[in-house]
């Protein structure tokens, strides 16, 4: 009858205690207790019927026999392990998903839904990249993109997520302050992403307000506006849904103005490469627009038709 192989936790505890320059540090390799690794040590001679190490000069070396069997054993070891290693590796990468967005987009309205993606599907992993375009997309570094109306998809599959309509927003204090003064913007300091640019004045165009609004503070990121605005220095543009946390957590309130749809019609689009996509980036993909459809509008009560 065929003898059976030794458990591949034995050959491991085997090859490491070779390895290693003490029984101790070996089994810390392995995450064992020394008195639990001389026991697979001592199963792993018993099994193979060989005294694989011996006491010289208070150490323990290994035997004849026990050098033969790490030449022979070590190899296939260290080959199993690459080998493990690798299929783990490429499971891992298969599960994975990269999607790129805008920060602000990433902050307000995808990771706060990151627990309802993980919920619905528990084996696949998001892995996000901050940017506004489709660079990083057309070099193949992600799966897929969130884009503004103003980025070139030519060449790439788009399909609208959601619109996005804006409107000032400023902190609980601003808001009953301007609300006292008149509701006059143009004795605030108003505040704005720097991209698309000129968005206080196309708000403006948009709900017939009247001209004269001073120059806007502009800021790279959408976030850095709202974080201004929630700490009293001015009135932000907010894009709806970006500012949803703010206005969830009571740090930013409309000022009851008009809301207009965002510059560019407001379409946010999500863009893919052509060809089959991976089952895992399919289902993100899916999830991402039927999360879009469930989001509010925080404006829609104030928003503006514009012929």
């Amino acid at each position: 009858m065929r003898k059976r192989l030794p458990p591949l936790e034995q050959i491991e505890a085997f090859i490491e205690a070779t390895r290693a320059p003490t029984f101790r540090e070996a089994a810390e390799r392995c995450a064992l207790s020394p008195a639990a690794f001389s026991r697979r040590i001592q199963a792993f001679s018993a099994h193979m019927g060989l005294a694989l190490f011996e006491r010289r000069g208070g150490a323990l070396r290994l035997t004849e026999a026990g050098a033969r069997c790490a030449r022979e054993l070590e190899p296939a070891y260290l080959e199993l392990r690459r080998a493990a290693a690798a299929v783990a590796r490429e499971t891992a990468a298969d599960r994975t998903v990269r999607l790129s967005l805008s920060h602000s987009l990433a902050v307000g309205w995808l990771i706060p839904r990151l627990e309802a993606l993980r919920a619905a599907h528990p084996d696949v992993h998001l892995a996000l990249t901050t940017a506004r375009d489709t660079a990083a997309l057309r070099r193949g570094e992600v799966d897929l993109a969130i884009c503004y109306a103003d980025i070139a998809v030519d060449g790439l599959i788009a399909q609208p997520l959601f619109v996005v309509t804006v409107a000032p927003v400023a902190a609980p204090a601003v808001a009953a302050a301007f609300a006292a003064d008149g509701r006059d913007l143009s004795r605030q300091r108003l505040l704005a992403v720097a991209q698309p640019p000129d968005v206080w004045g196309q708000w403006a165009a948009a709900t017939g307000w009247p001209n004269g609004l001073p120059a806007a503070a502009t800021f790279d990121v959408q976030h850095a506006a709202y974080e201004m605005a929630a700490r009293g220095f001015g009135v932000a543009l907010a894009a709806s849904p970006s500012v949803g946390p703010y206005l969830d957590a009571g740090r930013l309130v409309p000022l009851g103005l008009p809301a207009a749809p965002a510059p560019l019609d407001g379409a946010y689009r999500l863009v893919a490469p052509h060809g089959r996509p991976r089952r895992e980036v399919k289902r993100v993909r899916d999830w991402l627009v039927s999360a879009a459809r469930a989001t509010p509008d925080a404006f829609a009560t104030a928003r503006v038709a514009v012929a």
